[in-house]
């Protein structure tokens, strides 16, 4: 262990920024906390305190910090929340730069690189999808699906009962024991050839376990 930061709240996520200079900690009070890794008084076990040395608080989420991410440039903090709020923040400053509202907790947020095409006016995708169907059976379309839509089906009727995970469980058990029983047995005369093979292999194996031991013996017994 080479570091461990006491706070005095439950601390629900973490990260670094990319050059590990500063560790991001979401507690549980909505506080976000950075910690310094390059201070000269950095110890192995330590209680946070705010400084002027980077030790700093992120303040504007109500509720327990579920996620944090750092952009590439270490400039920007992305945090989620479960007071139903996504944050970015400009790490410099401690501010909050924009809110994202959603209807319901966030779990889940992280800074990605953007497709180098994503901003081209112009852009298209690689395979463009053809138009999608609401219909459930393409007979419904009228013109027998010859349109080019994508028919999305919400379930088949009349389906056969699917196997329990016991049943496959069994099946996949017998199937790997008739596979042992015939690559370990097999016929009789591969039975004999495989059982001969490995009374020579034990013969040879003794024989240099006692070539050992004697070469032992005579070692220790030799006198100085």
């Amino acid at each position: 262990m080479l570091l461990s930061v006491l706070f005095d709240v439950e601390i629900m996520s973490v990260t670094f920024d990319p050059s590990e200079y500063f560790l991001f900690c979401g507690g549980s009070d909505g506080n976000i906390f950075q910690v310094s890794l390059c201070s000269q008084s950095l110890s192995r076990d330590k209680p946070f305190q705010t400084d002027n040395n980077g030790n700093q608080v992120f303040k504007g989420h109500r509720n327990l910090v579920t996620c944090l991410s750092v952009s590439m440039d270490g400039t920007l903090l992305l945090s989620g929340s479960h007071d139903e709020t996504a944050r970015l923040w400009d790490i410099q400053s401690k501010q909050s730069i924009r809110c994202l509202a959603h209807k319901g907790p966030v779990t889940n947020a992280v800074i990605t690189s953007a497709p180098a095409n994503m901003f081209l006016p112009d852009s298209r995708p690689a395979v463009p999808l053809p138009r999608f169907s609401r219909h459930l059976h393409v007979s419904e379309t009228g013109d027998g699906g010859d349109s080019g839509d994508v028919c999305v089906r919400l379930g088949l009727f009349n389906q056969e009962e699917e196997e329990t995970f016991l049943q496959k469980s069994d099946k996949l058990n017998a199937l790997m024991n008739a596979v042992t029983d015939k690559s370990v047995f097999g016929d009789g005369e591969n039975t004999k050839v495989r059982v001969a093979e490995l009374e020579e292999e034990v013969q040879t194996l003794k024989k240099v376990n006692k070539d050992l031991y004697d070469f032992s013996s005579q070692l220790l017994t030799k006198p100085t």
